[in-house]
């Protein structure tokens, strides 16, 4: 990642669906979360994740926590 931006941090509930993923936010798009780590845990919770942006509303995701 370039050394100009920096990670978002989110707030959510985490839906996973047959295409992969999602961050459901209070206010605004799903976000597309990629990732190779299981997030069957995290399904349908709340959780806050920080993660590097990858075009409108991909994430590459770089950690997860309860929230």
């Amino acid at each position: 990642m370039s050394d100009s931006k920096v990670p978002v941090r989110l707030r959510g509930i985490v839906r996973l669906t047959d295409r992969g993923p999602l961050l459901e936010v209070e206010v605004g798009p799903f976000w597309r979360i990629q990732t190779k780590d299981d997030l069957t845990p995290y399904q349908d919770r709340a959780v806050w994740i920080e993660a590097w942006q990858l075009g409108a509303c991909n994430l590459d995701l770089l950690w997860i926590g309860e929230g």
